[in-house]
């Protein structure tokens, strides 16, 4: 499961990844709802997948901070948890008590992201994204899980 991390470049994965969050969060940002993040770092760990993202916001926009970068707020978890959250599946909370993610760092900057997360739209993937990740998450479930 880590190959990912490991084939592609660190720079590459973040390209993408922002590429694709500043398209299905345009509104929100518009809107000034992730300002919380201008001149802050949050770093996103996909253990499972050996990814590692920081990001920040840089002229209205998210953008990838350099890996050197000192991170504020630190989520990390397994692809299936952040493949949940995407699909409003589980709430953040859940994930978090049971500890299937983890939150360090700036709890204060942790807790706007969650409210973020909580906030957005039930429809935020289009539907082939969506049917994608749900069939990812599929994959990924743990068995017993359905």
């Amino acid at each position: 499961m880590r190959l990912p991390g490991k084939l592609l470049p660190a720079g590459l994965h973040s390209r993408g990844l922002t590429l694709i969050l500043n398209r299905l969060l345009a509104d929100p940002i518009a809107n000034g709802e992730l300002d919380f993040l201008q001149d802050r770092v949050l770093r996103i760990e996909v253990m499972d997948l050996a990814l590692d993202y920081r990001l920040t916001l840089l002229n209205g926009r998210l953008a990838a901070a350099p890996k050197r970068a000192q991170e504020d707020v630190r989520f990390g978890g397994n692809a299936r948890e952040f493949l949940l959250l995407a699909l409003k599946e589980e709430d953040p909370d859940t994930l978090f008590f049971q500890r299937r993610l983890q939150l360090e760092g700036d709890t204060e900057l942790g807790l706007e992201i969650k409210n973020l997360l909580y906030s957005l739209e039930e429809d935020l993937l289009p539907d082939p994204l969506h049917r994608i990740a749900s069939q990812l998450s599929r994959l990924l479930s743990r068995p017993g899980e359905s």
